[in-house]
């Protein structure tokens, strides 16, 4: 009887080790509903390429530990590619921010844009505290893929909305709405 009770606990406890904690999945949000009507091929800018770090081409979510440690969960997930979100919600955030009677299209348009934006990320994630960084250089080129103006840069840090990761996703989501509307802002 002994026997079985302690053959019984340790295969109770081994059970216990071998099940892990459930992901949680993340999703960043756009801030507003860009506005939809019809407008002429003339009035559109493109989106273009938007790249990150190959850092944060993985699906958890990143978390700055000190100056030079990132820290990846595998229970905080992102529910999909991180650059395919971050170009999703700035195009949807660019649009927001655009005057009326000019749109954010695909860079596969055709006709072409007469404006495409390039974005490179250089920095995306929070710290110990759930405050996001998100550094960024961006460039609008013309119909030929030449620059229209001199790149610009901006280092974005929003506060934390909390430590955990839905907050920390919120938060994500409010930064790149910030470079969005700076972004539009140099398009007027």
């Amino acid at each position: 009887m002994r026997r079985a009770a302690l053959f019984t606990t340790t295969a109770l406890l081994l059970a216990g080790c071998g099940s892990s904690p459930p992901s949680h999945f993340y999703v960043l949000t756009a801030d507003q509903t860009p506005p939809r009507s019809g407008i002429s091929a003339a009035n559109t800018i493109a989106l273009g390429r938007v790249s990150l770090p190959g850092a944060l081409d993985r699906p958890a979510i990143a978390r700055r530990k000190g100056g030079n440690e990132i820290v990846f969960s595998d229970e905080e997930r992102w529910a999909g590619p991180l650059d395919d979100m971050v170009r999703r919600v700035l195009a949807d955030d660019i649009a927001a921010h655009l005057p009326a009677g000019v749109a954010l299209v695909d860079s596969a348009a055709r006709p072409p844009p007469g404006v495409t934006i390039a974005v490179e990320v250089s920095r995306f994630d929070a710290d110990e505290t759930g405050a996001v960084t998100l550094a960024a250089r961006w460039e609008t080129l013309g119909p030929t893929g030449r620059p229209l103006a001199p790149p610009r840069e901006s280092t974005i840090v929003e506060p934390a909305a909390g430590k955990d990761a839905g907050a920390v996703a919120n938060t994500m989501s409010r930064a790149v709405s910030d470079l969005a509307a700076r972004i539009a802002a140099g398009l007027r």
